[in-house]
């Protein structure tokens, strides 16, 4: 349906009725005002009809956006992998190749802003995801929108920092671990200090040889 282009995690489409902007998943965007680039909050609850994402239309039902695990008041508990371009990281002193190099499918370059400081995402065709069965997607999480590069700005490529906060990001509802989906469609538990920074970036050329 999109000549091998991925959906945009986020972007900027005005709708009458609700908040101009659309997420790759649909949920109540409109609970809450535009915050550092997106609106609403996905574990807040829903107070307005629930604005569509773009992935919705493939979905053949609602309920499988929510996982028994989560709290009842979430509308969401799932993020998409956010990392892209051009995001600063301690990372690249150490590795300069890998800057404006690191991105997710659905999240190749953050557009320019247009005035409006909603964030809006161009994304990747699949000729550029070099290893789809090596490449994380999505994964259960809480955090105000269902996007994360939480694990991209810190230094680190075979050991995620070791912080409570980003360790959290990946045991939210399973402990000691997560549910994953890759972008050849497969899924799998993930433990956090399983992680690889590869993972997250469609390119792996940019790394150290066997680190991943």
């Amino acid at each position: 349906d999109s000549d091998d282009v991925w959906f945009p995690a986020a972007r900027y489409e005005p709708r009458d009725g609700f908040a101009p902007q659309q997420m790759w998943i649909g949920y109540d965007n409109n609970n809450s005002p535009l915050v550092q680039g997106y609106f609403g909050v996905d574990y807040f609850p829903a107070v307005n009809p629930p604005r569509p994402g773009l992935i919705d239309v493939y979905l053949k039902s609602d309920a499988v956006k929510r996982c028994p695990s989560m709290p009842s008041s979430f509308q969401l508990a799932i993020a998409f992998n956010g990392f892209y371009s051009e995001f600063p990281s301690d990372y690249y002193t150490v590795n300069p190749a890998a800057k404006n190099h690191e991105f997710g499918p659905a999240s190749e370059h953050l557009l320019p802003d247009d005035g409006s400081g909603i964030y809006t995402f161009s994304t990747a065709n699949g000729s550029e995801i070099e290893e789809p069965s090596s490449t994380v997607i999505m994964w259960e999480h809480e955090a105000n929108v269902p996007l994360c590069n939480y694990l991209q700005s810190p230094n680190w490529l075979d050991s995620p920092p070791n912080d409570p906060d980003r360790i959290n990001h990946f045991n939210l509802l399973h402990h000691g671990g997560t549910n994953t989906v890759w972008a050849d469609g497969h899924a799998r538990r993930m433990t956090y200090f399983a992680l690889k920074r590869p993972m997250f970036s469609c390119r792996k050329d940019i790394y150290p040889a066997g680190s991943y």
